[in-house]
Order: structure tokens, then sequence, then C-alpha cells
């Protein structure tokens, strides 16, 4: 009788134990992958509309204009256009129809639900295959920094940024090999007083310098030495000295202000470094020739993302609470439409997006502080 009440507690267990890993299979089903829809893209198109994210959009309707006419110039002027996007329907004769077909239909919708709809009913939608093919992104900001400095040396402003060499030709030295050597000398524009903003506008890849007399200097990207980019603040991480979760640029700037001493080795590990050229425009203009746009522009990898083109996203971004040096964040989704104008060193692969916030301080500052992941979308008119 005990052996026979022992064999029914082993069979109850057993059935206990299927039914637990059954339901535990049936609640942990995977979501199905984001296949590129051609090898090579960043892209998976949604073919049923009931899985189109909700097209919400929550900043300036005015500064969404302005940048899908910089993407219509584009298109206009645009001769070359890769054959890997034209191949599935990103043309830039279809990128003008879309931006327009889009342009006039969001002035006319009156709320989201309209918006929706019109979406739905005109265009086709594609998303960002992003980290492992699960549609995640990260995104991080970018703006241009404006600093104080000099044409010339001075004792205050001594770090230089550099115009591209007459020699040059890729890949070039590296950033020790042309700090070590001095190989530059010649070919400075302008004086900074800090070489951490110097590098600082390296990573953003313009700015704005205003000299002694009130007049400002701009400056654009020019072009890379052509070694791979190794990211600073990754450093720091791997080697715990910041945590994961909180790097931001104050953070980073905070942390070299108080390790001045280490700023050197770690800058020396990124062996990619920046030409530039003074630039007579004030708003900086991104890799497709267009100004861009604060929080209506983004920077993508173009070998993955149509340039120019129409896109949407949704957002967890991070807003810094109190004072500038609070390390208190209250996080927010935010949904909005951008155009792809632009792209950076950093920004490689389908799950990385770069968000331009505008110029100055404040835009800088926010920048810095969107380190966080989301969703990318990609419209095309049907």
């Amino acid at each position: 009788m005990k052996s026979r009440n022992n064999s029914l507690n082993l069979l109850l267990a057993a059935a206990i134990l299927l039914i637990i890993l059954q339901t535990g299979c049936s609640s942990a089903v995977k979501k199905p992958l984001l296949l590129p829809i051609k090898p090579g893209l960043g892209l998976s198109e949604i073919s049923n509309p009931e899985h189109f994210p909700d097209f919400r959009d929550d900043y300036d309707k005015e500064l969404l204009l302005q940048s899908i006419s910089n993407s219509l110039e584009y298109f206009k002027k645009v001769k070359p256009y890769p054959s890997t996007f034209s191949a599935i329907g990103f043309t830039p004769k279809k990128q003008i129809e879309t931006l327009k077909l889009f342009r006039d239909g969001y002035i006319r919708c009156n709320n989201s639900q309209e918006l929706n709809e019109f979406i739905s009913n005109n265009f086709r939608v594609f998303q960002a295959v992003g980290t492992m093919y699960n549609g995640e992104v990260h995104f991080t900001g970018y703006g241009t920094p404006i600093y104080d400095g000099s044409l010339t040396p001075t004792e205050t402003f001594r770090y230089p940024l550099y115009e591209k060499p007459v020699d040059f030709k890729k890949p070039y030295f590296t950033r020790r090999a042309i700090e070590e050597r001095n190989l530059l000398r010649g070919t400075e524009i302008a004086y900074l007083k800090s070489k951490l903003e110097a590098y600082l506008i390296h990573v953003q890849g313009s700015g704005q310098i205003k000299l002694s007399s009130g007049e400002k200097v701009y400056v654009g990207y020019a072009g890379n030495s052509g070694h791979s980019y190794t990211s600073i603040g990754r450093l720091l991480v791997l080697d715990g000295k910041v945590q994961e979760e909180k790097l931001t640029l104050p953070v980073l700037i905070e942390y070299f202000e108080q390790h001045p001493g280490e700023l050197d080795y770690y800058l020396r590990q990124n062996n990619r470094f920046i030409f530039f050229k003074k630039v007579p425009h004030a708003v900086p203009h991104g890799s497709i020739g267009v100004p861009v746009t604060s929080m209506r522009s983004i920077a993508t990898d173009k070998k993955v993302f149509p340039r120019g083109g129409l896109a949407f996203t949704t957002i967890g971004t991070q807003r810094p609470g109190g004072s500038s040096r609070s390390k208190e964040k209250w996080h927010v989704e935010k949904s909005f439409f951008v155009l792809d104008q632009d792209t950076g060193s950093a920004i490689k692969t389908p799950a990385r997006a770069d968000v331009f916030f505008g110029i100055g301080d404040r835009a800088m500052y926010k920048a810095g502080n969107l380190n966080t992941y989301g969703r990318l979308y990609y419209l095309l008119k049907k």
C-alpha cells in the first residue's frame, strides 16, 4: 500500500511539473524575428496594418515641415542612389512623392486618429530590425556646441581643430601618431581652451566657435582618418569607472573634470581622427548636404537605412531633473516623425540612431542625457 501511494505521489508530481512546464512555455512565446526585406538592409516590412505603431507626433509641426522641405531639396538634386534601396521602392522619385503626400496629409489631419488612418491607407511601413532582429534600437542624442575660441594660439586657447592635410589618404595616421608626432602642424583652423571640448566637436561633427570679438566661426565635418571609432564612454564603462545605465555626456564631462590626468589615455584609445573645414552657415548640415533640424533630423547608418527618408520613432526619453548636476531623472515616452539626414562615426548597424537636438548649451545638455531604446520605422508611398 505504501509503495502504491509513493507511486501515485510520483505520478501526481510529474503531472504537476508537466502542467507548470506547459504553462511556462505558453506564457513565454517568443516574438517572431524581424527579417530584413533584403540581405544587407536594416528594414523589415510590416504587411499587416494592425501591427503598425500608433503614429503620434509630440514635437513642433513647423520644424517637421521645414525638415521635409530640406529632404525634398536633396531628392530633387540627388543622382546616384543606392540600388539596394531603389530595388525595394525607395527611389528618389518615390521619396519625393512620399514626402509631398505625407506633408499634405499631415497638415490636413486634426488628430492622431485621422493621422493613423491616413498613413494606413496611403503608405507602406517598414521597421528597423534593430538588435538581434527584435526591433530594439539604441537612441542617443547629438548637437552643435558653442565654445569660446581663437583663430590663433594663445595661453588660454591651446587646443586646435585641424583641416584635412594635403597628403591625406585613408587610412591616415592614428590619433596617437598625429598628436605625438605633431603631424598636422600648419593645418590648424581654430583653437579651444580645453582638449575635451576639441574632442567633443570631433564627436558631434560640427561646432560654433565664439571669438573674443563676438564673431562666430562655424566649422563642419571634412573627413576622418579611416580608422574604426572607439567610444571613450564605453571604455569608461568597461573599466568600471562609470555605470553603463548612468553613462551620459554630462557624466562623462564630469568624470574627466575630476580626473584630468586620464583624458589623454582614453582619447588615444580612439584611433579615429576628425578633420574640419570652415563653413559659411550657422546651421549644421548633415551627411546628405542639407540643414539638420532640432528634434526632426536623425543620423543613421546609410548602408542599412535610406538617406533622406521619412521616418517615425518611439523612444523612452530621459529628462534631467533639478539642477544641472542632479543625477535624478524621470522617464517619458515620446513619439515623433523625423527625416534621415545625417550619419556619424559611431552610428553603425540597424540598431543605432542619433537624434539632433539643436545648437548651444541647452541642446547639448539635452542631447547628452539621451541614452535609451526605442523603435524606428520608415514610410513609403504605396
